[in-house]
């Protein structure tokens, strides 16, 4: 049977550059246990690839510059095409404290991220739902959270 079918296989993030959103982005996602597996900041198209090789499926984030053409578009979160953010599972709420402590709040003091909430508990959203949010270079908004009312209804149907 296969097990990751379904599952996210890669996912292109568009920045406006490279150089600059790859301070942000390599330390968050060795954070999350991908590995940096290609890079091209030079070239006409500057992008990097990383990738995790422990979930039995090509599981890749893409940080991929805009095009001339398009560089001049801005972000604008809820316009079609662009997302409206990205959310990460953590362990526990741990991992989310050590998270927001040991990569974010660096990341913030260089000017490379924009905070929106440390992490906190938000019942608006479920019930045990704990999370800091954050925003890339160019505005692009993420989250990390461990959803542990998700893993108690999950238990609940088993």
């Amino acid at each position: 049977m296969n097990t990751h079918r379904g599952l996210l296989h890669h996912q292109s993030i568009v920045v406006s550059h490279v150089k600059v959103s790859s301070q942000f982005y390599r330390p968050m996602f060795e954070y999350f246990d991908y590995e940096l597996t290609a890079s091209d900041l030079e070239g006409d198209y500057p992008y990097q690839d990383y990738k995790r090789w422990d979930l039995n499926t090509p599981h890749e984030f893409s940080i991929c510059q805009s095009r001339n053409e398009q560089s001049s578009v801005e972000y604008v979160r809820w316009a079609v095409g662009h997302h409206h953010h990205i959310a990460f599972c953590a362990d526990d709420r741990e991992d989310v404290d050590r998270f927001y402590s040991t990569v974010l709040v660096p990341l913030n003091e260089k000017g490379l991220c924009n905070i929106m909430d440390r992490p906190c508990d938000c019942p608006e959203y479920n019930e045990y739902y704990y999370a800091t949010f954050f925003f890339d270079p160019d505005g692009l908004k993420y989250e990390f959270v461990i959803a542990e009312n998700f893993l108690r209804m999950k238990e609940a149907r088993s």
